[in-house]
């Protein structure tokens, strides 16, 4: 058994000379993908929240409860939602802004408040300090 193709429309003399693809002739169309015309080569944005949510979220939870990565997470994920979520920028920007608010305590956090909290702890337990 031997493969036969398919009969292919016969091409078309164009009026400016030359000849038309097949696929342009007669009553047929030639393929495009649903939602695209010819030139269309615009950026694939996202009209998602997501990432500028979650970026707000880890940003307040950086300063509730004071973690180095919540603070890092959320600055990440709310610059990249800044980036690729245009429908989103307010609350990328303030998940930007609340995330190194969030940075900021946690570094005063960690350098004042926790020392002064042993301090005095260790200073309740051998008692009244005499200077």
């Amino acid at each position: 058994m031997t493969y036969t193709p398919p009969e292919q429309p016969a091409q078309q003399p164009d009026p400016a000379g030359g000849y038309q693809p097949a696929g342009s002739a007669g009553g047929y169309q030639s393929y495009q993908p649903a939602g695209q015309a010819y030139g269309n080569y615009a950026v694939n944005t996202s009209t998602s929240k997501k990432l500028s949510m979650w970026g707000l979220i880890l940003g307040i939870s950086s300063i509730i409860i004071p973690i180095f990565l919540n603070a890092i997470a959320g600055a990440v994920l709310s610059g990249i939602g800044l980036a690729k979520e245009p429908a989103a920028k307010t609350m990328a920007i303030w998940g930007l802004v609340v995330s190194i608010l969030g940075f900021i305590w946690n570094i005063v956090f960690w350098t004042i408040v926790i020392p002064l909290i042993i301090f005095a702890a260790i200073a309740a337990s051998v008692g009244e300090i005499n200077y």
